[in-house]
């Protein structure tokens, strides 16, 4: 004889509610739920809300300026300052003290009547509407600046900076640039760096672009608690304790040049690669969540499953069994 067909055969095992068949049931099914979420929540990326990814940010330079200068007359052996922004009305209060009190300045005498030439570039290399490189040039055009010895040139100005991929973020933040000079002569200072983001708390991510510090030009409101409302520094200081900011990193190059000008020339490289840490919203993390949760539940309730059915099956505890016979 030969086997043509094959069927199973069937046993039901049912019990009573309040048995103890019923409660271990019960008992197996809990821990197939729970053992899978416990052991995932013990690992270190279950929950992850802190996430990082890869931009490169769109900048553009607003034209917004401040320049102070203080130096050392040669002639007098006194210090002077001179101070210019692309913003007039500071231009005025400035040109003001001078006039009215020359002593209201921190560094007392002043140095006015001159309009530095400020020239700025942008480059993308790859053509893909994003600029891989910004150049900014400043040009004073003075005697006794460059006939000084001992000069302090301060520079802060302002860039649009954009993140729109994971996160939507428009800030304009501010950089502040420091360069002491112990030489006499027509100088150019040439700046080579990156720009970098710093980040003190990650952002959100949402759907809606963050625009917290897009505030353009508020570093210029003159604080009047101030003796001077051109201390550069002051304004650089309050803006360091922002959560997100901008910061220059470079190299300086200082060489004569035959222009009888003061240059200060910056290159700004743009990453291609920028680091942005963000918290991802709870849709995305429970997204990334639960595929952990299931890997991790599915072992385990097929393990729990064979050790219910060996118990049912071997009657350890009392069932009423049905069959097909």
């Amino acid at each position: 004889m030969h086997l043509v067909f094959l069927t199973p055969y069937k046993k039901t095992y049912s019990s009573d509610y309040c048995s103890l068949s019923t409660f271990i049931g019960f008992v197996f099914l809990i821990l197939s739920i729970f053992l899978p979420l416990f052991a995932a929540l013990s690992s270190e990326d279950f929950w992850l809300r802190l996430k990082e990814y890869l931009e490169q940010p769109k900048v553009e330079f607003t034209n917004d300026y401040m320049l102070y200068v203080s130096f050392l007359d040669s002639s007098t052996k006194t210090e002077k300052t001179f101070f210019y922004s692309s913003v007039t009305k500071l231009n005025n209060i400035f040109n003001d003290a001078c006039t009215k009190d020359p002593n209201h300045l921190n560094n007392g005498l002043c140095l006015t009547g001159i309009e530095p030439i400020v020239t700025a570039s942008q480059e993308d290399n790859d053509d893909d509407g994003i600029n891989d490189k910004l150049n900014l040039r400043f040009e004073i055009d003075s005697n006794d600046i460059i006939s000084s010895t001992k000069k302090d040139v301060k520079i802060i100005f302002f860039l649009k900076y954009r993140l729109t991929k994971t996160v939507k973020l428009i800030m304009t933040p501010m950089i502040y640039v420091n360069i002491p000079l112990t030489e006499a002569g027509a100088k150019e200072i040439q700046l080579n760096g990156d720009l970098q983001l710093v980040q003190k708390s990650p952002i959100a991510s949402t759907t809606i672009t963050s625009q917290i510090y897009n505030k353009e030009n508020k570093v210029f409101e003159i604080d009047q608690k101030l003796n001077s409302p051109f201390d550069l520094l002051y304004y650089f200081n309050k803006y360091k304790n922002l959560n997100y900011t901008l910061k220059y990193n470079y190299e300086k190059i200082e060489k004569t040049t035959s222009d009888n000008k003061l240059i200060i020339d910056m290159q700004m490289n743009i990453p291609k690669l920028q680091r942005v840490f963000y918290i991802q919203s709870a849709f995305e993390a429970i997204k990334y969540a639960w595929m952990q949760y299931f890997y991790i539940f599915l072992p385990i309730y097929i393990i729990l499953y064979m050790i219910y059915k060996f118990i049912i099956e071997s009657n350890i505890f009392y069932t009423h069994v049905k069959s097909d016979l």
